[in-house]
């Protein structure tokens, strides 16, 4: 990257991480006390003290991998105190039925948090940690990858800001992964065929401790409880494209409430200023990123959504994303060189993005679909199983959420019950359900483990 006339250079900082988003200061943090000064750039103003934008998620979910994190930087307490506990989902399905499936076989809850809080605590620590600093307001214009350097755009103009190791944890749409794409990585850049609006609303007649969803077809709307009683933040999702409930019957002049209430009447009855959210509220997408390759040399690393963003229907993305951090620390501890240990972080964790991606779409599905033909069948079969062998079947989320199993290794381990399930199916078409424990017991252990 040439200096330009006018363009001033600044120092070097050891490491630049692009993005102070939630993934951002937590890499800042892991960073400075092994590599020296962290400094963090953020195209956006401080959201402490600027005011919120719109089209970010209102509410995040933590889990086992996301606590860790927490609880190595010294914050688990301070995020517990503004988080709720979730312990199952409650499904308020178009048939009256109202399931409920639990998040884990012993009652542990996720935790749900506001986005925006959570942001506030991680900003603060930050700043408190010795080498990190946050400019705000300066917006990373160019990256050359050779030297490293990035080229900023900030209110006294442009600069260019070298150093010696530069993180990408700048989001879906990544400038550090222009930046690799430009040199031949090869990327995928979608958009989920939904879109969504945030809701605010009252569910007096809905549990606090799960979190509950309405299916409609291609339409699904999720409500998170608050630490406000009785209040719930919520987002309905649409398709972008096609007949209603679609955005795009909502530009073809067929109103948003109209269609919210004839997907979702039980709701509709409850919001008495669904027009004025509707009409006030941004409609987001949603992103989904992947690329080939992760690393650049000993250089350059994307980290987060910058490298995988994926649907958010597993609750697993900003976990995810926090893991990314830790194992990245991890490989450069435990690695002669940054070089060697961006590539094992690149090897350990690409294989595990990309299972959580595709889990994240499926579970979507899940949630938002009447079930198939004999899939309640299916399910109550890998409760037994799970309860006949609980350590040998464990539940998908409880895998993904309570356990800190890889992802590609937790969904290896469904792939295998799904055969096994299947296969039982077969064997007793239409009368699974009566298999006595014994013989179901004998066929599993007559099965290898790996099959």
């Amino acid at each position: 990257m040439a200096e330009r006339t006018g363009v001033r250079t600044a120092g070097s900082p050891e490491t630049v991480v692009v993005g102070a988003g939630l993934v951002g200061p937590v890499a800042a943090m892991y960073l400075a006390g092994r590599y020296g000064p962290v400094t963090v750039l953020e195209r956006h103003d401080d959201p402490r003290t600027a005011a919120a934008s719109g089209g970010r998620s209102l509410t995040v979910i933590l889990s086992a991998r996301g606590w860790r994190v927490l609880r190595e930087l010294g914050l688990e307490e301070r995020v517990r105190a503004i988080s709720v506990p979730l312990h199952g989902r409650r499904g308020h399905l178009p048939d009256g039925g109202t399931p409920l499936t639990a998040y884990s076989r012993d009652g542990a809850p996720i935790w749900a948090v506001e986005r925006a809080r959570l942001q506030h605590i991680l900003l603060d620590a930050a700043e408190a940690t010795p080498g990190v600093r946050i400019r705000f307001g300066e917006q990373v214009v160019g990256v050359d990858l050779d030297a490293p350097e990035v080229r900023v755009r900030g209110a006294s103009g442009e600069r260019v800001l070298r150093c010696a190791h530069l993180l990408g944890c700048d989001g879906a749409h990544s400038a550090v992964r222009a930046a690799m794409s430009a040199r031949g990585v090869r990327e995928h850049v979608g958009t989920l065929e939904l879109a969504y609006q945030e809701i605010t609303l009252e569910l007096p007649w809905c549990e606090p401790e799960n979190m509950h969803y309405w299916p409609a077809g291609d339409a699904l709307f999720g409500a998170f409880p608050t630490l406000s009683a009785g209040r719930f933040t919520g987002c309905v999702f649409l398709r972008r494209q096609g007949p209603a409930p679609s955005y795009a019957a909502v530009a073809a002049g067929l109103p948003a409430p109209d269609q919210f209430a004839a997907a979702f009447p039980e709701l509709a009855r409850a919001i008495p200023d669904l027009g004025e959210q509707l009409a006030a509220k941004p409609v987001s997408h949603i992103a989904l990123v992947s690329c080939d390759t992760w690393v650049w040399e000993d250089r350059a690393a994307l980290v987060g959504d910058s490298c995988h963003a994926m649907a958010p229907f597993m609750g697993q993305g900003m976990n995810c994303s926090f893991e990314d951090v830790r194992v990245l620390a991890a490989c450069l501890d435990g690695e002669r060189g940054w070089s060697a240990g961006l590539a094992a972080y690149e090897r350990q964790r690409r294989p595990d993005a990309e299972a959580v991606s595709a889990l994240s779409l499926e579970h979507y599905r899940t949630m938002s679909r009447l079930p198939e033909p004999g899939a309640e069948e299916a399910a109550a079969l890998s409760r037994r199983l799970s309860a006949l062998f609980p350590d040998r079947f464990v539940p998908l989320y409880e895998r993904c959420a309570f356990t800190e199993e890889s992802y590609a290794g937790a969904q290896e381990s469904e792939r295998r019950l799904r055969r096994l399930v299947r296969e039982i199916q077969d064997r007793h078409p239409g009368a699974a359900d009566r298999i006595p424990d014994r013989e179901l017991r004998g066929h599993v252990l007559s099965r290898s483990p790996l099959c």
